[in-house]
């Protein structure tokens, strides 16, 4: 994998491999993400699959976040998801909009915002629903121990006879 750019910065790594139409596809991602605010490096990748090429560049990338394009479609991984179970996968669309969604929700992972919805194909469809809740308990629980280690603030109410 060579560098395109070399950047210090925090920054999205987009993973592409090179092929007739990526330019197109980088372009809208790219300014999705800038709509956001999130700025982004580029990396060359050898594959051609675009999940190991986002999870090559979610592992590169210092906010964890990466961005696959190939021949086949697109992905977003974050660092903390197991290599073949991406957060959105898009097969096959040449659709700009989509396109340009990624980009949104690559960088509203970044900034704990909602996700834009649309008919992207979420990788967590392929997950069976104990491993959904078991992925939810985990968050939740997580959350909560933050809670009682004084990183945040819970107020309880209480009802007054």
């Amino acid at each position: 994998m060579q560098s395109d750019k070399t950047s210090q910065k925090p920054s999205i790594i987009i993973c592409i491999f090179p092929h007739e139409g990526c330019a197109a596809k980088l372009r809208e991602v790219q300014a999705g993400m800038e709509e956001e605010g999130v700025p982004c490096s580029l990396l060359t990748g050898e594959e051609v699959d675009a999940i190991a090429l986002a999870y090559r560049g979610a592992y590169a990338s210092p906010l964890g976040v990466g961005v696959g394009i190939s021949t086949e479609g697109m992905c977003i991984h974050y660092q903390k998801l197991p290599e073949r179970q991406p957060l959105f996968v898009l097969d096959g669309e040449d659709n700009l909009a989509e396109w340009r969604r990624f980009g949104y929700n690559a960088a509203r992972l970044v900034k704990g915002l909602p996700f834009k919805s649309k008919q992207i194909e979420a990788a967590g469809n392929q997950l069976d629903t104990s491993q959904l809740y078991a992925s939810v308990r985990e968050i939740v629980l997580k959350v909560l121990q933050e809670f009682a280690q004084g990183h945040g603030e819970v107020n309880t109410w209480s009802k007054t006879p």
